[in-house]
């Protein structure tokens, strides 16, 4: 992960680029609250911090997984309430692991069967 300066902040341009995100979904996001630490500056303009990048890596990494925005929310909202979430937290993470584990599994058995179709193929191929 790309190390940068604590105090820093970033705009949803920059940050859009940076995390391969389209402003857009960072603003559902912000909205959805998601984001519950990004903060507005005079302007009125959202202002990321280091945190709210690390944030957007878990989400598009647990998005990826197939997790729910609404699941990311409880996981999100989870995590601000402190400690006593904890447990809950590591559940949510542990019933995603599973999802991920049986969709690898699918995933594979879906590779065999292309692969022995391949072989099929290279098999009747060799006959003409």
């Amino acid at each position: 992960m790309t190390k940068y300066n604590h105090d820093e902040t970033f705009t949803i341009g920059t940050v859009a680029e940076l995390k391969s995100i389209s402003a857009y979904t960072l603003r559902y996001y912000d909205k959805k609250g998601l984001l519950p630490k990004v903060f507005r500056d005079k302007n009125g303009i959202r202002q990321f911090t280091e945190e709210d990048l690390q944030w957007l890596d878990m989400i598009k990494c647990l998005k990826n997984t197939g997790m729910s925005l609404e699941q990311l929310k409880v996981f999100v909202d989870a995590t601000y309430q402190g400690p006593q979430t904890l447990a809950a937290r590591i559940a949510l993470l542990k019933k995603q692991t599973e999802k991920i584990n049986t969709h690898i599994a699918q995933q594979q058995s879906y590779l065999k069967q292309v692969n022995r179709k391949i072989k099929t193929l290279n098999d009747e191929d060799s006959l003409f």
